[in-house]
């Protein structure tokens, strides 16, 4: 999740979506979240906070996210760890930041306690541009074991789709959309096209996940990405907010952005959100102004921050500026 061209990535490591079986350690279900959250789509701007399970700056656990952050996204950590935690030791790669599942899981509902909303990202994968979506039968299959999973067993509130990832690109490459507003005319060519098969995975996701199922969902990505107008085209109206990868960038980058984002795709300002890269460190005082920025459209989303637990000081000093406007 790594982006850094005008409004998408500079490189990004894919994780291929291995189809899992339906080979499964036993599991504790966790008990439905006491309180929704706060702050969301409600007029104010949120803060969401990636927090990255892969161990670094284990002084901070993902149970310290303060209580103005109003969600938190799992990143790193895999679906399919979370279906057989048989496959993935804890306390090791993507879940070194925890001691066990069922201290992931406490963790979690510690959070979920103090309102705020706990969401597990999502990558796109080429697999998604097949009939077998992560070795699914279905796009409908794969979708249902993501409820199963991260609904029904974890009572998560939602997901995050980070969709950057590389496959098949469009043939022919299209003319690249908005250039009339942003003056930007460059794909992200690690990105792939959102074919049939790809949307069908989106559209059963929306079934379980985003506006009008009471769990959320969202999408990091940028403009750029081929999938990007697709998606946006298709099962926009479905997010609960769309955020754009645009690190190391300033307000003139994003008010074009925003202008081509609420002009031409059509998504409410309140929807939007920009991004922070915590864990580069190089872009404190653009991310400040970002934070405090007001849009011409109208209030703007909030922020996401990308490694929120890598540099705490970085992600609060963007998220009060973000707060005290």
């Amino acid at each position: 999740m790594k982006k850094n061209t005008l409004l998408a990535p500079l490189c990004a490591a894919a994780f291929i979506l291995f189809g899992m079986a339906a080979c499964q350690k036993p599991y504790t279900e966790l008990p439905a979240p006491e309180k929704s959250g706060i702050g969301i789509n409600d007029g104010s701007q949120v803060c969401i906070a990636y927090f990255i399970t892969d161990g670094r700056n284990p002084g901070f656990r993902l149970k310290d996210i303060p209580d103005s952050v109003d969600m938190v996204v799992l990143f790193g950590l895999k679906y399919w760890s979370l279906q057989d935690t048989t496959k993935l030791k804890a306390g090791t790669d993507m879940m070194s930041s925890f001691t066990s599942y069922q201290d992931l899981y406490a963790q979690i509902k510690q959070l979920q306690s103090r309102g705020i909303k706990v969401i597990q990202n999502i990558d796109d994968d080429a697999n998604w541009q097949t009939n077998n979506p992560g070795g699914f039968a279905s796009a409908t299959a794969f979708a249902d074991t993501l409820k199963a999973v991260l609904i029904d067993r974890m009572k998560l509130d939602g997901i995050s789709l980070d969709v950057e990832h590389s496959g098949a690109r469009p043939n022919p490459i299209p003319p690249f959309p908005g250039y009339e507003i942003t003056g930007y005319n460059n794909w992200y060519y690690g990105s792939m096209a959102a074919n049939t098969q790809f949307l069908n995975v989106v559209g059963a996701l929306t079934r379980y996940f985003g506006i009008g199922t009471g769990k959320q969902l969202q999408i990091a990505s940028g403009i750029d990405v081929f999938a990007w107008d697709p998606i946006m085209k298709n099962y926009g109206s479905k997010f609960d907010y769309v955020g754009l990868q645009a690190y190391n960038k300033d307000t003139s980058m994003q008010r074009r952005a925003m202008k081509y984002l609420v002009d031409s795709n059509k998504i409410a300002p309140g929807r939007v959100i920009f991004g922070s890269w915590a864990e580069n460190g190089s872009n404190l005082a653009a991310d400040v102004i970002s934070a405090k920025w007001v849009p011409v459209q109208g209030r703007k989303g909030g922020m996401f921050i990308y490694t929120y637990n890598s540099n705490f000081a970085y992600a609060e000093a963007v998220k009060r500026a973000l707060k005290a406007n």
